[in-house]
């Protein structure tokens, strides 16, 4: 699956269009690897870019200085601290409302950009202290596991990250299985795949976890409980009512929508009619299992109306086919006795799980549309926002756009600080069409 909605540098013009003032970084200290009493203040920092994203694995920050040759010991801070990365890193920054964001990182990359006679500029990419500690071999993942996939989930976060979870999800469904040497991040994208909600989703009609960072920490959530989520915030865009802005916690200054659908993308990915194939080596057991999205609609929680619906001669007929053996007997849990005892027991079941989370993954993004609003760092990717445009229908003068309009989830979010100014721009997506009954009691009908 892929995304276009995330940010970086090179959009950054594209974010200045609408900045709110009183946005500054209030804390930005560099620590010297071969002695922590050794730091520099890096407040006044020409530029910040704070970028949050669905699909990676930690949070990312571009920071752009001068180094004038003279903030230690006489010296630039390159050669003086020096700059080598994996240095610690406090941020802290402030939005115009006072709202603060903090993390602890870490010094991915160096990168000169340019250099006179009086000073260079540097930008340094900061992670978090999980995404590099991901790349050390005594982080990576050995042991076996027993139950519940959610366990493992905390168990590799803690255990190999030595970090937390700020929130997770219990899974309905276990899994054993033996790590193999595989790093942290790896182990748990696949097991996120292989993951049915035990909320918000129905067993057989759908499965799919996400993995995500935001400055508060890692979740793991279900795909069907990141849309069952209430919105936080609500936007409209130009064209309401000024009696009708009250109603509303802000006016998008910069908006692009987008019905992320290509026809011919999403039918061979799978996103609505699948089909599978099981074959049971052991005893030549072979059963063909054809699932369309319509099918398991009423066992899946979207943020919209409903799913689209396709012209009827494209819809009849499975569009992907996934094959695979039944795990039958497969590191069984317990004692030996226990084990033989459940010698013909599933390790993962195939009908209940794979082309489910296959289809949930491809419709994520079925609306999509980014929008640029005053900086807000309450926001994070995992929450949900109700957007409104206005209607562009014959006398309809004052209505919102009942299509495009409605919940959204924060799937990419990037703020941009620059002289004490700022603003978030947001990536928002959607798994379905039209906006629910229920969500427009706020809004002009």
């Amino acid at each position: 699956h892929k995304t276009n909605t995330r940010g970086n540098m090179s959009n950054s013009k594209d974010s200045k269009e609408f900045e709110s003032p009183n946005v500054k970084i209030t804390k930005a200290e560099i620590f010297a690897n071969n002695d922590k009493s050794r730091s520099v203040n890096l407040q006044a920092a020409d530029v910040l870019q704070y970028r949050e994203h669905m699909f990676t694995d930690s949070v990312e920050v571009s920071f752009i200085f001068s180094d004038t040759g003279n903030n230690l010991d006489g010296k630039s801070i390159s050669e003086a601290l020096p700059l080598q990365t994996t240095e610690d890193f406090i941020l802290e920054i402030q939005d115009a409302k006072k709202r603060k964001l903090k993390m602890n990182l870490n010094v991915n990359k160096v990168t000169p950009l340019l250099k006179d006679q009086q000073k260079e500029n540097v930008m340094l990419t900061l992670s978090s202290e999980e995404f590099i500690r991901n790349e050390q071999d005594s982080s990576k993942v050995r042991e076996r596991f027993d139950g519940k996939i959610s366990d493992h989930i905390k168990k590799i976060v803690e255990n190999n990250l030595k970090s937390k979870l700020f929130k997770l999800e219990e899974t309905a469904n276990n899994l054993n299985f033996i790590g193999n040497k595989r790093r942290p991040f790896y182990t748990i994208r696949w097991l996120q795949k292989k993951s049915i909600p035990s909320k918000d989703g129905k067993m057989g009609d759908s499965a799919g976890f996400c993995f995500y960072q935001t400055s508060n920490g890692y979740h793991f959530e279900s795909i069907d409980s990141l849309f069952a989520k209430k919105p936080i915030r609500k936007y409209a865009f130009t064209g309401i009512p000024k009696d009708e802005g009250q109603k509303y916690d802000g006016i998008v200054a910069k908006y692009k929508s987008n019905l992320n659908i290509t026809a011919n993308s999403k039918l061979r990915s799978g996103a609505y009619n699948t089909k599978l194939i099981v074959f049971d080596p052991f005893n030549c057991f072979y059963q063909v299992i054809d699932q369309s999205a319509e099918e398991t609609k009423k066992g899946i929680t979207t943020a919209g109306k409903g799913l689209p619906v396709l012209n009827q001669k494209f819809s009849e007929t499975t569009t992907r086919t996934t094959y695979v053996f039944k795990d039958t007997g497969t590191l069984p849990a317990g004692d030996v006795k226990q084990q033989v005892e459940k010698n013909e027991e599933e390790t993962f079941e195939v009908e209940k799980i794979l082309n489910q989370s296959i289809r949930r993954f491809n419709q994520l993004d079925c609306s999509a549309m980014e929008i640029v609003i005053p900086t807000d760092f309450e926001l994070h990717i995992g929450d949900t926002v109700t957007v409104d445009t206005n209607s562009l229908a014959d006398g309809s003068s004052g209505k919102v756009d009942k299509t495009t309009g409605g919940k959204y989830l924060i799937f990419a979010l990037t703020h941009f600080i620059s002289e004490n100014k700022g603003s978030t721009k947001l990536g928002l997506v959607r798994d379905s069409i039209g906006r629910k009954v229920e969500e427009s009691g706020f809004l002009t009908k």
